[in-house]
């Protein structure tokens, strides 16, 4: 069996030294908020970060779909057309589905 240096078992056998490792160790590893829940947390923190740029993305695009929708009758019309299945009168709509 090795045998620990002697410098690092005088540390040890300093009572404030003993404290402050066991504390270390205690607040890294064994604490419900140690080091492997904040790096979990972190890792949750980017994906939620990288989600919320692609959400935002969305709506801006949806916003600007919107003010065309808005601003353009005949596009509005398209839209309606395309989405609801509205139809002017007299009019046949066929609606093919895969």
């Amino acid at each position: 069996m090795r045998r620990m240096p002697s410098t690092l078992l005088r540390l040890l056998q300093n009572k404030y030294i003993a404290t402050a490792l066991a504390a270390l160790i205690w607040t890294t590893f064994i604490h419900d908020l140690g080091l492997p829940f904040v790096l979990k947390e972190a890792r949750t923190l980017a994906k939620a970060k990288k989600e919320l740029v692609h959400v935002e993305k969305r709506n801006e695009a949806l916003r600007q779909r919107q003010a065309t929708l808005l601003s353009d009758p005949k596009a509005l019309e398209r839209f309606a057309r395309e989405r609801y299945f509205m139809r002017r009168p007299n009019e046949e709509v066929y609606r093919i589905v895969d």
